[in-house]
C-alpha cells in the first residue's frame, strides 16, 4: 500500500522537517567508553571494526569516534585525516559537514598554532564524549581570543556542539556571531548550522537568507572548501524545494528572469560539480530529476545509497523526491511520467497532487 504519511491533507508533499541529531549509538559508546577510562587500544579495536563494518550510521559514528581518538593522542595528521574522510564521504549532515571542516587548510592553519591547540584538545574531548571539558574549553578560548581568528573558530565551534547537545536557542548567538565576523569556510559553516536554527524556529524566509548567504561563501571559489560546499547546498536545496514562496526564491526570479524551478534547482547542480570530498546522495536524488528527459537511474541509486545508511536519511530522501515533483513533473513526457511511476512503485511513494 502506498504511503500516504508523507503528504499533508491537500495531498501536497510536506515541507522537509530540519535535520534530527544524530545521537552516537551505544556500540560506538561503548568504544568510547574503553577510551575514557584509558584503554585506548580496546577502543581502537572496537571503533575499527564497526567503522569497517559498512557504509552506515553506525560505521559513520564509530570513524567519528576514531577521528576523535587520534586527534587527542596523535594530533590531526596521519590515522585521524584517514577517518576523517570517511566522514566527510558518508550521509550524516552534522558530522560529515564538520569533518569537511577539519580536514580544510583553512582549520588546519588556524589550529596550527601553538596558542590554538586548545581548540584540537576542545574538539577531541567532544568527538570522544566529554562534552563539559569540550564546552568548557571553547568558552574559555572564545572569551580569550575574542576579535580574531582562534576566538572566531572558538564561537562556531561552541555553537556547533550546543546545537548537538541538543540547545538550539544558546547555540544561535555564538553563530551568528561567528557567521558575522568570519568568511569563506567558517561564515558558510556558521550559516549551514544557524540556517538549521531558523528553520526549526519557522523562520524560514530568514533561514533562507542565511543559507544563500552560506551557499555563496562555502564555494571554493569564495575561500570554501569542496568539502563543506555540498553539505551546505543540500540544506539550501532541500529549504527551497520545500518552500518555493520564499523571498529568496522570488527575489532570484524577479532579478535574473529565471523560473522557480531553476533557483531550486542550483543549489544540487551547484553540489555535484563540488563532489571531491563530500557526496551526499541527496545530490543525486535532488538533481538528476531536473533534467528533460530525467536521469532516473542516479535517483535509484541515491535512494538506495541512503536506504543503507539510515531509515532517517531513507526517508528524507522520499521527501525530498515528493518536494521536487511539482517543480519537475511533466505529464506530456511520456519517457519522464514512465520514470516517475516506477520510481514511486519502487519506493512507495504517493503521487502528489
Amino acid at each position: 500500500m502506498t504511503d500516504q504519511s508523507l503528504l499533508d491533507s491537500d495531498g501536497r508533499a510536506l515541507p522537509l522537517p530540519p535535520d534530527p541529531l544524530s545521537p552516537v549509538p551505544d556500540e560506538v559508546e561503548r568504544g568510547l567508553a574503553a577510551y575514557r577510562a584509558g584503554d585506548v587500544p580496546q577502543a581502537r579495536a572496537l571503533l575499527a571494526a564497526i567503522a569497517g563494518s559498512g557504509r552506515t550510521a553506525v560505521s559513520g559514528h564509530a570513524a567519528m569516534a576514531l577521528a576523535g581518538i587520534e586527534l587527542g593522542e596523535n594530533g590531526p595528521g596521519g590515522s585521524c585525516r584517514k577517518w576523517l574522510e570517511q566522514v566527510a564521504a558518508g550521509e550524516d549532515p552534522w558530522l560529515g559537514p564538520l569533518a569537511a571542516v577539519m580536514l580544510a587548510p583553512d582549520f588546519q592553519s588556524v589550529t596550527s598554532l601553538a596558542s590554538d591547540r586548545v581548540l584540537l584538545q576542545s574538539l577531541a574531548a567532544q568527538l570522544g564524549g566529554d562534552m563539559e571539558a569540550a564546552r568548557n574549553g571553547f568558552e574559555q578560548a572564545a572569551n580569550a581570543h575574542k576579535g580574531n581568528k582562534t576566538g572566531d573558530l572558538a564561537s562556531l565551534l561552541l555553537g556547533n556542539l550546543l546545537l548537538q547537545s541538543g540547545d538550539p536557542a544558546a547555540a544561535l548567538k555564538p553563530l551568528h556571531y561567528a557567521r558575522e565576523t568570519c568568511d569563506g569556510l567558517f561564515a558558510g559553516y556558521a550559516g549551514y548550522l544557524e540556517g538549521h536554527v531558523l528553520i526549526g524556529q519557522g523562520e524560514k524566509d530568514e533561514a533562507g537568507r542565511v543559507l544563500s548567504d552560506a551557499h555563496s561563501h562555502s564555494h571554493p571559489a569564495r575561500g570554501g572548501s569542496t568539502g563543506l560546499h555540498p553539505w551546505v547546498a543540500v540544506r539550501f536545496g532541500e529549504l527551497l524545494a520545500g518552500d518555493p514562496w520564499l523571498d529568496v526564491v522570488w527575489d532570484q526570479v524577479d532579478n535574473s528572469g529565471v523560473s522557480v524551478g531553476t533557483v531550486v534547482r542550483e543549489p544540487f547542480e551547484s553540489a555535484l560539480y563540488h563532489a571531491e570530498v563530500s557526496h551526499p546522495a541527496l545530490v543525486n536524488v535532488g538533481f538528476h530529476l531536473f533534467p528533460y528527459t530525467a536521469e532516473f537511474g542516479p535517483v535509484h541509486a541515491g535512494l538506495e545509497r541512503l536506504r543503507t545508511w539510515s531509515d532517517e536519511r531513507y526517508e528524507r530522501g522520499r521527501r525530498l523526491v515528493l518536494a521536487l515533483y511539482e517543480h519537475v513533473e511533466d505529464s506530456r513526457n511520456e519517457q519522464k511520467s514512465r520514470g516517475w511511476a516506477e520510481l514511486r512503485e519502487k519506493f512507495d511513494l504517493p503521487r502528489p497532487r
